[in-house]
């Protein structure tokens, strides 16, 4: 008897290790090593509302963010405006519910932004989003329409303009 409970343990512990494995293979490539990457954010914590236009969204106003960008759009990113960032550029947010949650990196929420083609005349076209590690980046309007605010700046609000006016 106890072999066969050591055998069933056995199974749904090798059962535990492969189903973990499969959740961490899902994490798109593209993006799983974000935390690496250049935070934008780093002298300058995003919080409260900066465009007026955020609702419920990113944690809403009592929020906290942090940016991060790979290194496809990080010369974009730092450079002056108007910003076109090249195909490639993935741009990782953690939000935090609150200012305790942000200090201990306490679970966040992940939105992702992917630029995907550039066509100059539709900016919607040109990005996907998804919203976590292994979430699929896909079109999303609603999305695009808060980003459409910064339409000029290739609907990215984090770059080194933004940071330097707040």
């Amino acid at each position: 008897m106890k072999k066969i409970i050591k055998q069933v343990g056995l199974i749904a512990l090798t059962g535990c290790v492969v189903m973990a494995c499969a959740k961490i293979g899902n994490i798109d490539e593209r993006w799983s090593d974000y935390s690496g990457w250049t935070m934008l954010t780093k002298n300058r914590v995003i919080t409260g509302d900066p465009t007026g236009i955020l609702g419920d969204v990113h944690q809403g106003p009592t929020g906290y963010r942090e940016v991060y960008i790979n290194d496809a759009g990080l010369a974009v990113s730092q450079g002056d405006a108007p910003y076109r960032y090249p195909i490639g550029t993935v741009l990782v947010k953690e939000q935090y519910k609150d200012k305790a949650a942000w200090e201990t990196k306490n679970s966040p929420d992940l939105t992702i932004m992917v630029k995907v083609s550039d066509i100059d005349e539709e900016e919607e076209e040109d990005w996907r989003f998804s919203t976590g590690l292994n979430e699929k980046a896909e079109k999303n309007t609603f999305c695009f329409d808060c980003h459409a605010a910064v339409l000029g700046d290739d609907i990215v609000f984090t770059n080194r303009k933004f940071v330097k006016s707040k």
